[in-house]
């Protein structure tokens, strides 16, 4: 049984598509199961702040998919990552799960001060004590991140963005990512970590796409390095998850968030424009 943790985020509810397509058994655990677009997945619901709840998903698990939290309304995110974290772990080692697959992301091996990534580093140390096979994938920023502007882009034909406007990083897919994921959970043979990247936009790559698929023009707006705090405070942030998102937004343009192992990367194959244009198409 592979059991998915964050089952109705953008990896976790590809994921289980893909494995229930391929024939293999999944269960979801989430915290409210009307979240879920497939009613007929098996599913359990869990706090993952719960350690008996958590505990109860994991049971009659062999391979799990674990993950960091996304709370934007949280105080303190690195503690709350800390505290999942270890949930995951000690409910892996009661339940006798003999795979876990994480989600981390690339840079993950920095030691420093890189916000949100600091999470996933956080996330692969802890569960290295776990004496099971254990996989991190370390994917590069995803496409569907751009999707949150998709109505400043619709209405104004202003695409938002806190990168310099001419700034080319590494994008992919989380639909490719959950096909990949699938593969390495269901495989015997696993490596300890997969680095993922795909291909180089910048924002104004990803504006142009946008024009070209809405037929209308769309131009950026760089936001400065000094009202990045205050413009994602107004969407919603703490003054905690701003200042970690802050600084894995400084952490990318400082060109810190890059493989660990430049020469033995997977590139994932969907364009950019393939990916937006099947999205605005849903």
């Amino acid at each position: 049984m592979n059991i998915i943790v964050g089952a109705t985020g953008q990896v976790g509810s590809n994921l289980i598509s893909e494995l229930k397509n391929n024939g293999f058994p999944v269960r979801a655990v989430v915290r409210n199961p009307d979240k879920l677009s497939d009613k007929a997945i098996e599913t359990r619901t869990a706090d993952l702040f719960n350690l008996e709840q958590l505990t109860e998903a994991f049971k009659g698990g062999t391979t799990v998919f674990v993950l960091t939290p996304e709370n934007p309304t949280s105080n303190d995110i690195i503690e709350d990552t800390k505290r999942i974290v270890e949930n995951y772990k000690k409910a892996i080692q009661a339940t006798g799960i003999k795979k876990v697959v994480a989600l981390s992301c690339v840079g993950s091996h920095i030691d420093g001060n890189t916000g949100n990534v600091l999470m996933s580093r956080i996330l692969e140390q802890t569960l290295d004590d776990l004496e099971i096979e254990k996989v991190y994938i370390r994917p590069s920023y995803y496409f569907s991140n751009w999707l949150g502007y998709l109505e400043p882009v619709e209405q104004y034909g202003v695409l938002p963005t806190f990168f310099p406007e001419d700034l080319k990083i590494e994008m992919n897919s989380p639909i490719d990512l959950a096909k990949f994921i699938a593969k390495i959970m269901t495989d015997t043979l696993s490596k300890r970590i997969y680095e993922l990247t795909g291909q180089k936009y910048s924002s104004l790559d990803v504006a142009n796409t946008f024009s070209k698929l809405l037929n209308k023009n769309v131009t950026v707006q760089s936001i400065p390095q000094d009202k990045w705090k205050e413009t994602l405070i107004s969407v919603g942030f703490t003054e905690n998850t701003a200042n970690n998102l802050s600084d894995m937004t400084q952490a990318v343009i400082d060109n810190k968030t890059i493989p660990e192992r430049p020469n033995d990367t997977i590139k994932l194959p969907t364009t950019l424009e393939k990916y937006i244009d099947e999205q605005l198409k849903k």
